[in-house]
C-alpha cells in the first residue's frame, strides 16, 4: 500500500467512528425525547380521561338542576292554582255568609 492508501484508510476509519459515535449519540437522544414526549402523551390522555369524567358528572348535574327546576316550577304553578282557588272558595262563602239574599248572576261572577 502506498502512504496515500494508507492515509485515506486511516482517515476513512477515524471519520467512520466518528460518524457512529454521533450516529449512537443521535439514537440515544432520540430514543430519550421519544421517551419523554411518550411520557408527556400519556399525562395528556389521563388528564383527558379525567376532564371527560367530569364533564360526564356536570352533564349529569346540570340535568338534574333542570329536572328539579321543571319540578319547582310545576309545584308553584299547582300552588298557584290551589291557592286561586281557596280564594275563590273562601270569597263564594264570604259573599254568601254576607249578602246571603244576593244570588250570583253571570254579569256578577267575575273570573
Amino acid at each position: 500500500m502506498s502512504i496515500e492508501e494508507e492515509i485515506r484508510t486511516i482517515a476513512k476509519d477515524e471519520l467512520q467512528t466518528q460518524l457512529d459515535d454521533i450516529e449512537k449519540r443521535m439514537r440515544s437522544s432520540f430514543r430519550k425525547e421519544s421517551n419523554e414526549i411518550k411520557e408527556q402523551i400519556q399525562v395528556v390522555s389521563t388528564q383527558m380521561e379525567e376532564m371527560g369524567t367530569l364533564i360526564a358528572d356536570l352533564n349529569l348535574r346540570t340535568q338534574k338542576l333542570e329536572e328539579d327546576l321543571a319540578n319547582r316550577f310545576g309545584l308553584v304553578v299547582k300552588l298557584r292554582k290551589y291557592t286561586l282557588d281557596q280564594l275563590m272558595s273562601e270569597y263564594k262563602r264570604l259573599t254568601g255568609t254576607l249578602r246571603p239574599d244576593q244570588e250570583e248572576s253571570p254579569e256578577n261572577v267575575e273570573i
